[in-house]
């Protein structure tokens, strides 16, 4: 019998082998291999090769990628399955869609970065597993070595933790403070604090959190020693210069987890898009109105916490864009001035 195991292409952490049976080879379009014997969603393997094509050059910035009806015929799955996948990829940056011609490589790939990142980091971690093994550590051991050690080696612990309702958000900050304060800070997610508000580390000692949470963070961390600060965000330049560049026949939705979003962040894009562009802005507290209004526009500019919604109910023919901020530049020198003079 010969050896049908296939490796599918790594992304970030995740490398998963496939065995297919000699009776039932995995389908291949092209650079795509689909697998219909394998515990793997499809649209997970798919997903995780379109990436990988993407970050080894087959399809390089710019260039189209198969339509979803070429993808359904030639591998034989559902359209929605190649809809998933693409609206997936377009809401993290990595794809965008131009109404009638097709799907393309961003030009940014700001999520080939991240990756390529985590793709380091996994091979330091397998570097060190097999130096340890060679002197007869096991990788169990060496993580609990490792988790001992880490509280002493760290001489700047975090004294310092950004709170936000997202855990993407709350890592890019938290990494936005790192470089303004030079030392470590701890990422929280509002929703652990809310259930554990008593469970901060007891080397904490500032808590910085957006405008928008301040209030609720202040009377989650108590009366105790650890300070609150707010930060206020601005629009990340990369987004304001694509909001600027918006073709003036778009018809643009905002749609956003809260309605606070809603009108602070929604008045400031249609002070930068064309007139008659944004067409309206819904939030997730009230879906209704936000699947009405994607029913009325065919690009959509989104928040990270409403990604998922809108991945499920837009359409082909919708562009998602996604919104990125940055800390306020004098919002972030008050805090940094804070933490370092008063720590």
């Amino acid at each position: 019998m010969s050896d049908n195991t296939i490796s599918l292409p790594r992304n970030g952490f995740i490398q998963r082998q496939i065995k297919a049976e000699p009776d039932e080879e995995p389908v291949a379009q092209g650079h795509f291999l689909i697998n219909r014997q394998s515990a793997v969603p499809l649209h997970i393997q798919l997903k995780e090769q379109v990436r990988y094509a993407i970050m080894s050059g087959v399809y390089e910035p710019g260039s189209a990628l198969p339509s979803i009806r070429e993808l359904t015929a030639q591998l034989g799955i559902h359209r929605n399955t190649v809809h998933r996948v693409y609206l997936e990829l377009q809401a993290s940056g990595l794809l965008v869609s131009r109404p009638g011609k097709g799907v393309f490589v961003s030009e940014k790939l700001s999520e080939v970065i991240s990756t390529q990142e985590m793709d380091r980091l996994d091979s330091l971690i397998e570097r060190y597993f097999h130096e340890a093994n060679a002197l007869g550590i096991n990788p169990v051991t060496l993580a609990r070595l490792v988790g001992q050690r880490a509280p002493s080696f760290d001489s700047h612990r975090p004294i310092v933790a950004f709170v936000e309702c997202t855990d993407h958000q709350s890592i890019e900050r938290s990494r936005d403070l790192m470089d303004s304060f030079g030392v470590s800070v701890l990422h929280l997610l509002l929703e652990d604090l809310r259930k554990n508000p008593k469970r901060l580390p007891d080397h904490v000692k500032h808590l910085v959190t957006s405008i928008f949470h301040y209030d609720e963070v202040r009377k989650l961390a108590g009366d105790g020693d650890v300070r609150v600060h707010p930060v206020t965000y601005d629009l990340h330049p990369a987004t304001r210069k694509t909001l600027r560049e918006l073709d003036g026949t778009r018809r643009l939705g905002f749609i956003c987890h809260d309605a606070n979003t809603e009108e602070v962040i929604g008045r400031e894009i249609a002070q930068r898009v064309p007139e008659g562009v944004l067409r309206g802005c819904a939030s997730l507290e009230s879906p209704e109105l936000a699947l009405q209004l994607i029913a009325e526009v065919d690009t959509v500019i989104l928040t990270e916490p409403a990604a998922q919604f809108c991945i499920k109910n837009c359409t082909p023919q919708h562009e998602l864009l996604e919104l990125h901020f940055s800390l306020n530049p004098a919002s972030l020198d008050k805090v940094t001035r804070t933490v370092l003079f008063q720590p």
